[in-house]
């Protein structure tokens, strides 16, 4: 009778040892999948923030290109003036 007993809280002890293991999947499973999803939130956001870099680096360019031409405005106007001032002194 005292084995049976020792059995059957044996058994139970099992019961509520799975029950508390498989709540711990399932918990594990949830926070898995709500990473899961933050991931792939983070991996869109990371490729709009590549998009928006490869814009800026083209507006950059672009920038840089305007200022070069005119540097370039201005050396002439520098020459020109320069060339008037010597008619003038003459």
């Amino acid at each position: 009778m005292v084995v049976i007993l020792l059995f059957l809280t044996g058994c139970s002890n099992l019961k509520s040892e799975n029950e508390k293991l498989k709540e711990e999947i399932i918990n594990a499973s949830s926070e898995n999948e709500k990473l899961r999803k933050d991931l792939n939130s983070i991996k869109v956001e990371n490729s709009k923030m590549y998009a928006r870099v490869a814009e800026l680096h083209l507006e950059i360019s672009a920038l840089y290109q305007e200022i070069q031409n005119m540097q370039k405005d201005l050396d002439l106007f520098k020459s020109q003036l320069r060339g008037g001032e010597k008619k003038n002194k003459k």
